[in-house]
């Protein structure tokens, strides 16, 4: 069993997003994540409201909102799960990421994540000719115009690097059309595109509709276990 939980978290840490800094940039982003959240949800253009699953078990919820004004777009994401055995809390997880995007780049992220216990912080933002990513440990400096793990745009299938959020690492990856399937998404059969996106530890299925909504995703972490975000 621990080696299980010690494999969801690997895919948790594989695909979504970060956190290391000191104590003051942590209280700084907390602060600027409530800032946040609170104007989208004021505003928001448009939301994707998931609930996880781990082997058909709901663990908890993943939620997305963007705000978006002329080319500058906000994005707010929430993650909260648990997963439970017996009647133990075995693994619990906490992320909460705000990101800036200017056109199709990344402007700006702040991600502040609890994996069960470990503390992670990551933020990053132009600099010039440059995408500064700080964290606990170091920064690194990479070519403007970096796009982290959108789901919600699947124009960034097209991508082969992607910034983790959880861990500011760039993760090498590549894209392959699966095929049409028709998908069940709140209570309605609906026509949809299947996508597959490959890296090292991983693998992620989604599924977008004809006008390129986002409407669900499944991940199979190296144990065999699924983990999928379903609207139900």
């Amino acid at each position: 069993m621990n080696k299980n939980y010690q494999q969801f978290n690997t895919f948790i840490s594989s695909h979504r997003y970060g956190l290391y800094q000191v104590a003051l940039l942590l209280m700084l982003s907390m602060f600027n994540l409530a800032h946040a959240a609170s104007s989208v949800s004021g505003s928001s253009d448009k939301s994707w409201e998931f609930t996880v699953y781990l082997d058909g078990d709901e663990i908890g919820f993943h939620n997305f909102s963007m705000s978006q004004k002329e080319n500058r777009q906000e994005i707010y994401s929430s993650a909260r799960f648990d997963v439970k055995f017996l009647f133990f809390n075995a693994y619990s997880y906490e992320h909460d990421n705000v990101e800036h995007w200017r056109g199709q780049c990344l402007e700006s992220i702040n991600a502040v994540t609890n994996d069960n216990g470990e503390r992670y912080n990551v933020s990053g933002q132009v600099d010039n000719d440059e995408f500064i990513v700080s964290t606990l440990e170091k920064k690194t400096t990479h070519v403007p115009c970096l796009k982290t793990f959108a789901y919600w745009d699947p124009d960034f299938l097209n991508e082969t690097r992607l910034l983790n959020s959880q861990t500011g690492e760039m993760i090498e990856v590549v894209s392959q059309f699966i095929g049409s399937e028709t998908l069940s998404h709140q209570g309605k059969e609906i026509e949809s595109r299947r996508y597959r996106l490959l890296g090292e530890n991983l693998q992620i299925d989604l599924w977008y509709s004809d006008d390129d909504n986002w409407l669900a995703l499944e991940s199979l972490t190296e144990g065999g276990r699924v983990v999928r975000y379903a609207m139900p």
